[in-house]
């Protein structure tokens, strides 16, 4: 009674995909931000630490930020690095010229010798801060 091989689907034009005109945004789709390839370069020499304070304000690093610290980047001259000193963790720009110098970046700067301290060990470079607003 039913013949299966004249009969033409009134709805097959839904089955496309096609539906007017294609956006011109369609052109600029990128992948979505992925924030470990924009912060980490060597994943495994690196950890992240929240910082509490106000002494690196002027370098854009707040209060309760969090540092991104790479253990296999040799310091140099004014880079922003985290030690242990006395096994508290500081977070300071580093100074080579005549002496070896950690200060803060704040309004009152404090200065520490490196030479002049016992116990001192560098954890890493800051390579990027992340802050709240």
């Amino acid at each position: 009674m039913f013949s299966n091989k004249d009969y033409k689907d009134p709805f097959s034009h839904k089955k496309l995909k096609h539906s007017g005109f294609p956006s011109p945004a369609n052109d600029y789709v990128e992948n979505p931000i992925n924030m470990n390839e924009l912060l980490i370069k060597r994943a495994s020499s690196t950890f992240l630490m929240r910082f509490k304070g106000n002494e690196m304000i002027l370098s854009g690093i707040k209060d309760n930020a969090i540092l991104i610290i790479d253990r296999s980047l040799k310091p140099v001259n004014r880079n922003i690095i985290v030690a242990s000193i006395n096994g508290e963790f500081l977070c300071r720009r580093i100074i080579f010229g005549s002496k070896k110098l950690l200060i803060t970046d704040c309004l009152n700067n404090k200065i520490l010798d490196i030479d002049k301290i016992i116990n001192f060990d560098l954890l890493g470079v800051v390579t990027s801060s992340i802050n709240n607003y």
